[in-house]
């Protein structure tokens, strides 16, 4: 007699179980953005809008099925627990001086007393007047959504670079995705 296979469940050709079940309830990708650039150093990055939000007449979006995640003074907490892949975009410019800018995904396991460096990297413009581009992209298990957190930060060497930002257009952004339960 054959097997019946259910939406929901994946199954292997010999027809017992080769994963979990998909999970509809609980799903979440979502992006903010700033609108205004961001100069110097900011220990943690502020000003941060919902994507969605700002530019949904251009046509972003997000899924929220289970809670979304949030954001206050530069931390962001998380919905639920689980796997969680943390891109960071920006594009910046500088005065041709000492123009490198670093910039760091800092995670906390405590609920913000303390903060770590997760992934950090760094991005300089050769010449003023001229931009870079720089991206960095994490894996973050968030097993305690009360504690676990996250910031960014942005170091600058001279204090007069800056991320750039638009309120029309996603220049300096960041997209939160959860990817399944962890194990």
């Amino acid at each position: 007699m054959a097997s019946i296979l259910k939406v929901d469940e994946i199954q292997a050709t010999d027809g017992t179980a080769a994963g979990g079940k998909f999970n509809d309830d609980r799903q979440c990708v979502m992006g903010f953005m700033l609108t205004s650039a961001v100069a110097g150093g900011a220990d943690p990055i502020t000003g941060w809008t919902n994507t969605a939000t700002q530019i949904s007449a251009r046509g972003a979006g997000e899924i929220t099925r289970g809670g979304s995640v949030s954001h206050s003074s530069g931390t962001f907490t998380f919905p639920f627990t689980g796997l969680w892949q943390i891109e960071f975009y920006t594009s910046l410019n500088a005065d041709g001086q000492d123009n490198t800018l670093q910039y760091s995904v800092r995670s906390t396991p405590d609920g913000g007393t303390t903060y770590n460096t997760l992934t950090q990297a760094k991005a300089g413009v050769q010449q003023s007047g001229y931009k870079q581009n720089m991206q960095m992209k994490t894996l973050f298990d968030v097993g305690n959504t009360t504690q676990d957190k996250i910031q960014f930060q942005q170091t600058s060497f001279s204090g007069s670079d800056q991320s750039e930002a638009d309120a029309n257009v996603m220049i300096t952004y960041c997209i939160f995705t959860w990817l399944g339960d962890a194990s």
